[in-house]
């Protein structure tokens, strides 16, 4: 093991190398950009330690310079998926027949101005009303939640529920249930003595809902959530990821499964683990998991399926990581759990 003082300065390096800058001083052109994005099948299948199976896997890369550094992931309905950058862009992705093209891809300036020297540009958490189109996303540094409709119209909101949790890793999950319910998660504990993950579950829109109930959910050591999505039987998937302290730095991750019923005013939140991420394919940052239901994916997949699951890495913007796209086939019965 590392002396302290070796072990601090290189965390001190990783986490300098890791975190995004929000001092965008560059004007850009916020409208949606065509941009040439290639779409590299990858043959590696394992890694899962769990019910799961890695049904894709496709390394997205693109010439912009702010391609990359993918955060949140949601489906966008009618075969799309819609991935968030800490960079504060967006890249609304095609999926044809489960697979995604960079045919009719866009990439977009999606931050806005917080006042005259920062965009609120660390975007972590992306939801979506699925009969609107209206999203909502979350930003470290400011912890804030902003939603932003088709027709342009946009809030914002600090809850003061998020005042005391981390500048560097505050809300990084958000995600809209099918009864138009929030949750949000934070990334790391509010407090030193705690390892549980405070969160705010909110019964309708949060930049609407004032009174949200406060829970904490319980994680694996050293797992932070990093996103969720949910399934058509109101339960949740939350992606956790664990940094392994080297340079470059590696990562694995893992599933688990809860249901958002058992959310109690002051309570502990628990899941079942799921899914055990690990190895080369998985040793990438992935950050963001996103639902796709059956009739959105390949055809002529088998009764058991009822959708898949997709993964998103964030490279970092780095040139020892991947942007990589990963799809996990999802069973209709109810998950089994690791042991």
């Amino acid at each position: 093991m590392l002396p302290t003082s070796r072990r601090f300065l290189l965390i001190c390096a990783i986490a300098l190398g890791l975190a995004p800058g929000t001092f965008v001083r560059t004007q850009i052109d916020p409208n949606r950009q065509e941009i040439a994005i290639k779409v590299t099948p990858l043959a590696e299948r394992n890694g899962v330690r769990g019910e799961l199976a890695v049904t894709g896997a496709w390394e997205i890369t693109a010439s912009h310079p702010f391609f990359g550094g993918f955060s949140a992931l949601v489906s966008a309905g009618e075969g799309g998926l819609i991935a968030g950058s800490d960079r504060g862009w967006t890249l609304e992705l095609p999926l044809a027949s489960g697979e995604p093209t960079g045919s009719g891809a866009k990439f977009f300036y999606f931050a806005t101005r917080r006042d005259s020297f920062r965009e609120m540009a660390d975007l972590e958490g992306m939801a979506r009303d699925p009969n609107t189109g209206t999203l909502w996303t979350t930003y470290e540094g400011f912890n804030a939640v902003q939603r932003d409709r088709t027709d342009g119209a946009s809030a914002r909101i600090s809850p003061k529920e998020m005042r005391r949790w981390s500048a560097n890793s505050g809300p990084e999950t958000i995600v809209r249930l099918a009864g138009g319910s929030f949750i949000i998660l934070a990334e790391a504990p509010d407090r030193m003595d705690r390892r549980d993950r405070p969160g705010l579950l909110f019964a309708g829109d949060p930049i609407e809902d004032v009174q949200p109930t406060e829970f904490r959910i319980a994680t694996p050591r050293r797992y932070s959530p990093v996103d969720a999505t949910a399934l058509p039987d109101g339960t949740v998937l939350i992606l956790l990821r664990r940094l392994q302290i080297s340079l470059p730095a590696t990562f694995d991750a893992a599933i688990m499964h809860a249901d958002p019923a058992e959310i109690e005013q002051g309570g502990i939140w628990n899941g079942e683990i799921i899914a055990n991420l690990e190895g080369p394919l998985f040793g990438e940052n992935f950050e963001g998991i996103a639902f796709v239901p059956k009739e959105s994916v390949a055809e002529g997949e088998t009764s058991e399926q009822s959708g898949h699951i997709y993964l998103i890495a964030d490279d970092n913007l780095s040139v020892f990581q991947r942007n990589l796209l990963v799809r996990l086939a999802w069973p209709s019965g109810p998950p089994v759990a690791t042991d």
